[in-house]
């Protein structure tokens, strides 16, 4: 992204504005987090004023070999099916931020990028890179004889040459993005098959799917509702992540949202009605609930009893 900022006249530390980044941090072994990589974006998008074709240029760029041992492990999956789901699955390890899905319909391949979770101001540069980058990554796993694709876009017909670039029919004010082909090339075998080589890479990219998805985001969940803070939305913008990615990043870690909001209200609740002896009628206020009753119901289910008789035992 910076490289396509400085053909846009981009300066470097314009595109790393907001991000602790620096310019040797980028020639290194850096781990760029997703809220790194989404500010970065941002700081394209808006310093080009969204130019047209910026997300192809961007998505050009990066090779199935950008991938590491992820773009690695598709090589070795014995059929384009098989690599698909294995690209799905370990989706998290790559740059990607919109949800990729596949379907098959009436004879033909979709692999649709849903963009309903991305920021709206990102969401063009997004699918476009989306797009261009899994379209390149399927004709490398192929090898020689790639198969016919036809790209197709929700959004209205931009100014740049994307047939040229994309080397594909490209159909725009489509009912969604998606990548599509004949269901036969599914079953296709890939040349470079190796169920040997593939475990192997599978397990790394297991254990590094773990290391990954480190208690990060969710601590830092926990300090934003902490606060106060319980729309998913607005934490999702602070942390630099659409709602969807951030609520993947935590599945991934093995929690939820609900799940987090859900334990930031019993302590609260236990703390209010213990120490500061508040009515139910004000906790229930203070944590946000609709009314009395649905606290209470929400207490029983966490302590097993009602807030009146626990705030007595613990007294």
């Amino acid at each position: 992204m910076v490289e396509v900022g400085a053909e846009h006249g981009v300066d470097v530390l314009d595109c790393l504005h907001g991000t602790a980044l620096s310019p040797e941090m980028l020639h290194g072994d850096t781990v760029v987090s997703g809220a790194q990589e989404l500010a970065v974006a941002a700081n394209l998008v808006t310093a080009t004023g969204n130019a047209s074709g910026l997300g192809l240029a961007v998505g050009e760029r990066l090779s199935l070999h950008s991938y590491g041992i992820w773009g690695f492990a598709l090589l070795t999956c014995p059929t384009v099916r098989s690599a698909v789901e294995f690209g799905l699955h370990y989706l998290p390890l790559t740059y990607a931020v919109t949800e990729l899905h596949l379907q098959v319909r009436g004879g033909e391949a979709l692999l649709i990028v849903d963009d309903l979770g991305c920021p709206t101001a990102l969401r063009s540069f997004l699918v476009e890179r989306e797009i261009a980058v899994t379209s390149g990554i399927l004709r490398a796993i192929l090898g020689e004889s790639p198969p016919s694709m036809r790209l197709e876009f929700s959004l209205p017909k931009p100014s740049a040459d994307y047939e040229k670039t994309l080397r594909a029919t490209v159909l725009f004010d489509a009912a969604h993005n998606a990548i599509i082909t004949d269901a036969a090339v599914l079953d296709l075998p890939l040349p470079q098959a190796d169920p040997l080589t593939m475990a192997v890479c599978e397990r790394a990219c297991r254990t590094l799917l773990c290391e990954r998805c480190s208690p990060c985001v969710e601590q830092s969940v926990r300090a934003i509702i902490a606060e106060g803070v319980t729309d998913a939305n607005v934490i999702a913008a602070r942390l630099h992540l659409s709602a969807r990615t951030l609520r993947r990043h935590l599945a991934a870690e093995g929690t939820s949202f609900r799940r987090l909001v859900d334990e930031a209200r019993h302590a609260s609740a236990v703390e209010l009605i213990t120490l500061h002896r508040l009515g139910v009628e004000q906790v229930a206020l203070r944590l946000g609930y609709a009314d009395a009753a649905t606290f209470i119901r929400a207490f029983r289910r966490w302590t097993g009893t009602t807030p009146g008789a626990y705030a007595r035992r613990a007294s």
